[in-house]
């Protein structure tokens, strides 16, 4: 039988959980960006909550729990015994009582904004006179092992070691807090109107920082401490005069330099210049095949390259599909472990990812805009945000509404002294003035052609470009025989249907030498399709926009179907990448295969030929051959003139004025997060995943062996607004929801 009182069903007592949870909160707040004063204050108030944050687990009912001898305890919360505790020791303020309170759970519901299992049981609640007798009861199994407890708590106290504090009487007390700081109402006895801010962002940051230590103690982790990213070599060669202007700038700036020519080094050069001591770094980027590609290329490495730029130790990935992608890395890059070993490996490190553990993440903007709009466990960005350097990089890519509330954010972030760099091959000039109109006239890097390493890039001709007539179908018997005598082309189709019924025409001819990629592959089949894009490449890749995003393929020559120039300019990025050739063959055809025109959606605008598809069309076909990147970035200008207009428009302001963001202070709730967040957060992909019917049975097998994320890769993404004519094809009513429709490894998911 363990010795004293427990904290965890493990066997872990009161004081050794307590212990770590200490340990981890002074690195915590030795790592802190924030004024010394600051850091001061937070380490009384956080070390006072850490201290005393489990002692409610003391109850005797709870005790019964832990040691198996219940299943629950009918609903009763040990932190409210906890802050009972706390209400009767000197020096107690209001933000480490309520850290103590809701260190597992938010404010009491108010039935309108929240309510349910969330939320702390008011009726628990021991406010002044108002004691239930639910609260009693409570009381009573606590006391029933005071004797125990101040032996757990001679323990506690060695190590907290705050004077005044070793000898006081285990007692509970009604808790003494103002109501309103209980109260998440808007009206006027609500905290946001009773309580100062200064004092509600104080104790939301006493809450994060609770919070954090009390989940590194609990897996016993303690955070390292924050690396000068100065100490990392970033560049592999002579640094080009962009890079090195990069390398000079103080404070925030813009990024515009074309694909291939060492932009990401230049952010990273930037970063180390404007890192403040302790501070973070953050790399968004719009999809996650293009965040794993640079958690690869910073943390770990790849196992038949160098090893990533700041380490695996350093680097934390953070997107919603992140286990995964961690342990099909896992997987490939050692041999040694078990696959249910990689598989918990991969769940602790996405979780070390969500927690103040990594001093660089990589991640999407949504990661970002989770902890932004107040969604759980928003108090961490409070210790992260300020002083940190975060890089939008392709921020081109997102559409209007992300834009304004990434606006929004850098603002804020902004305010707390954070530096920000916005990256992009073909940043349009209006996006570089929204930029600018939200944080002063930031300055511009960009090659300069006047200067030797720069004008290389500038001057690249990649490729030569012919705008095409009719579809890409209809060309179809004109591409075979240019695919015949090329050694790699690149077809690209908007639609998964077209570059399914293309590659079964094409596969006919060239077998296993063609291949095919597209959005409705599992994870599974998609590694292996995306294994074979090395050299030598295959003969024919048919694919749709997924080629868009991070695919380091360099093609001899391409087919490409109608699309707006940022994203032509990505698939041309694939062709000819390093230039090391001549000007190697586009074709670009003005009509494509299908009728669902999915780029042409342009708000406000009533006629085809104003679509911005069709604009990338008549500007490509005015420049001369071959193409350098300054006539792409022109092309973009003049394609994007007009900026966000009608409901884009709308759509961008409404996310830039977005009320917690602009109102940030005004409605700041300490206590609580908002549980919509969640689910708008997680649906902005606009895809739900399926299991066809046929791979049913291999889904439960691995489900059976544990291998639950070997299960998930075998589930195919779909697109939301296809859901209404797929459901007679769907079986909701199963997890996952099963879909009868043929899958095959070679044709993904047949609609």
């Amino acid at each position: 039988m363990t010795q004293g009182l427990l904290a965890k069903s493990t066997g872990e007592t009161i004081s050794q959980h307590t212990e770590s949870c200490l340990a981890a909160a002074r690195t915590l707040l030795a790592s802190l960006p924030l004024e010394e004063q600051l850091v001061r204050r937070l380490e009384a108030d956080v070390l006072f909550a850490v201290a005393i944050h489990d002692l409610g687990k003391a109850a005797t009912g709870f005790q019964s729990m832990l040691r198996g001898e219940k299943k629950d305890w009918s609903g009763k919360r040990h932190e409210v015994l906890s802050a009972g505790f706390g209400a009767t020791l000197p020096g107690m303020s209001p933000p480490v009582l309520l850290a103590v309170l809701t260190h597992h759970k938010s404010l009491p519901g108010d039935g309108v904004t929240a309510s349910g299992i969330g939320c702390l049981p008011l009726e628990q609640l021991p406010l002044r006179d108002e004691v239930s007798p639910i609260w009693m009861e409570m009381a009573r199994e606590w006391q029933g092992n005071a004797d125990l407890l101040f032996k757990e708590w001679e323990r506690i106290f060695a190590v907290w070691g705050r004077d005044g504090f070793s000898s006081v009487p285990f007692e509970l007390a009604c808790l003494s807090l103002d109501p309103a700081w209980l109260n998440r109402s808007t009206g006027k006895k609500g905290q946001r109107s009773v309580i100062a801010f200064d004092d509600r962002l104080h104790a939301s940051l006493v809450r994060g920082l609770t919070v954090a230590s009390d989940h590194l103690g609990s897996a016993h982790l303690v955070p390292r401490r924050i690396p000068d990213l100065k100490l990392f070599n970033v560049l592999k060669s002579e640094p080009r005069p962009f890079q090195t202007k990069a390398a000079q700038i103080n404070g925030s700036a813009i990024l515009r330099a074309p694909t291939g020519s060492g932009k990401t080094e230049a952010a990273l050069l930037w970063a180390q210049q404007n890192q403040h001591p302790h501070g973070r770094l953050f790399y968004v980027l719009p999809y996650t095949a293009s965040i794993n590609a640079m958690y690869r290329r910073l943390g770990p490495g790849h196992p038949s390259d160098e090893p990533g730029v700041f380490g695996s130790e350093n680097v934390g990935l953070l997107h919603s599909r992140a286990s995964a992608a961690l342990y099909t890395m896992m997987e490939a890059m050692d041999d040694r472990c078990s696959r249910l070993d990689h598989q918990k490996n991969a769940k602790a490190l996405t979780s070390l990812a969500h927690e103040m553990w990594f001093p660089i993440r990589i991640c999407t903007p949504h990661q970002i805009l989770r902890f932004m709009l107040r969604g759980k466990g928003w108090e961490a960005m409070l210790a992260e945000f300020p002083r940190a350097c975060i890089i939008f990089d392709e921020v081109h890519a997102y559409d209007p509404r992300i834009v304004g509330l990434i606006l929004a954010t850098a603002k804020l972030v902004a305010k707390w002294d954070g530096n920000l760099l916005f990256v992009s091959a073909t940043l349009p000039d209006f996006l570089a003035k929204l930029i600018r109109e939200a944080l002063g006239e930031i300055p511009i890097i960009v090659p300069d052609a006047r200067r030797q390493g720069d004008r290389e890039v500038l001057d690249r001709k990649r490729h030569s470009l012919e705008v095409r007539g009719g579809t890409l179908m209809d060309s179809l018997e004109a591409i075979l025989p240019m695919a015949e005598s090329s050694p790699s082309t690149l077809i690209v189709c908007n639609h998964v249907p077209t570059a399914q019924n293309l590659f079964d025409r094409l596969h006919s001819r060239f077998g296993d030498d063609c291949v095919l990629l597209h959005s409705r592959f599992n994870q599974q089949d998609r590694n292996l399709i995306e294994a074979k894009l090395v050299s030598p490449l295959p003969k024919v890749f048919v694919a749709t926009q997924v080629v868009e995003v991070s695919l380091d393929v360099d093609f001899c020559q391409a087919f490409l179907e109608p699309a707006p120039i940022d994203a032509l300019v990505q698939r041309m990025g694939r062709v000819n990448r390093t230039a090391e050739r001549d000007p190697a063959k586009v074709v670009l055809f003005t009509e494509q295969s299908g009728g669902y025109r999915i780029y042409c959606k342009c708000a406000g605008q009533s006629h085809e030929d104003e679509c911005r598809v069709r604009r990338s069309i008549e500007e490509l076909q005015e420049i001369r051959n071959p193409i350098s990147e300054n006539d792409l970035v022109d092309v973009a200008n003049r394609v994007y003139s007009g900026g966000y207009v009608g409901a884009d428009r709308q759509a961008f302001d409404e996310g830039l004025n977005h009320p917690d963001l602009a109102d940030f202070e005004r409605r700041l709730l300490a206590g609580a997060h908002q549980d919509w967040v969640e689910q708008v957060i997680e649906s902005t992909d606009g895809t739900v995943e399926v299991l066809p019917k046929c791979r049913v049975e291999e889904y439960e097998a691995r489900i059976r062996e544990g291998l639950w994320i070997e299960a998930n890769a075998l589930l195919v993404p779909v697109r939301v607004p296809s859901l209404h004519w797929l459901r007679p094809k769907l079986n909701t009513s199963s997890d996952p929801w099963i879909i009868d429709a043929e899958y095959s490894k070679l044709r993904g998911l047949q609609l």
